[in-house]
């Protein structure tokens, strides 16, 4: 596909390096990765504009085996379909990289649990807006153990959690009680970390390149992650 260095315009570089946590020459690996994952072969093609679909998403080295990777790539989808972009994974690397501050790392964590609970609940209700909710951390739960507990035994592990940590008892974990209790987790910066692969086993991605037509979806130039999320 040619150099990611050749590819990547001096102009988006300099924007990047900006608007992320990655030096030029992090960008110019995540851009090579990418490139290899949409299999990319024509290095005229506008690179802003290959994408992944959410199928092809959850499957990448860097997510496979993370429990939270549907979940992930909704939350960085800038189509909000888990079809993922250049910038997008850019965007979620930056996020994910070791250098990115521990409050823009707590702001992405909610947003990946918030609402990730997909089921039905009693009586028709929905998730709880702009919070994390009983159904969610029974969810977080089952996901992150990969034990198969039963619907009371997860029940009680999640009040157990909703108790320790609601500080309103309206058993819901808002943003602020979220960042409050990760402020007394001093590894979790160090945790929420995905590396960059080596693309040497991508057996779980067959892809081509997938150009999107429409110039105005947000990107990574929109976002501003040096900004307090």
């Amino acid at each position: 596909m040619g150099s990611a260095k050749s590819l990547l315009r001096k102009k988006d570089s300099e924007d990047y390096q900006a608007l992320t946590f990655l030096t030029g020459r992090e960008i110019e690996q995540v851009l090579k990765r990418f490139g290899e994952l949409v299999s990319i072969n024509k290095p005229h093609q506008d690179y802003t504009k290959w994408r992944l679909s959410k199928k092809q998403a959850v499957n990448i080295n860097e997510l496979y085996q993370n429990p939270f990777r549907e979940r992930i790539v909704e939350v960085f989808s800038s189509q909000n379909d888990g079809s993922i972009s250049f910038e997008d994974f850019l965007d979620m690397m930056s996020v994910f990289s070791e250098k990115a501050p521990k409050s823009v790392k707590v702001s992405y964590a909610f947003k990946i649990y918030q609402g990730i609970y997909k089921g039905e609940r009693p009586n028709g209700a929905t998730a709880t807006l702009n919070a994390i909710d009983l159904y969610d951390i029974r969810e977080i739960v089952h996901r992150l153990s990969g034990e198969n507990f039963a619907d009371e035994e997860l029940t009680k592990i999640a009040e157990a959690v909703i108790n320790e940590v609601d500080l309103r008892d309206d058993k819901t974990i808002t943003s602020e009680i979220f960042e409050y209790f990760l402020s007394n987790v001093p590894d979790f910066p160090s945790s929420f970390v995905i590396p960059l692969s080596d693309g040497k086993e991508d057996r779980h991605v067959t892809s081509t390149v997938s150009v999107q037509p429409d110039a105005t979806v947000p990107s990574v130039k929109h976002r501003r992650h040096r900004q307090n999320v």
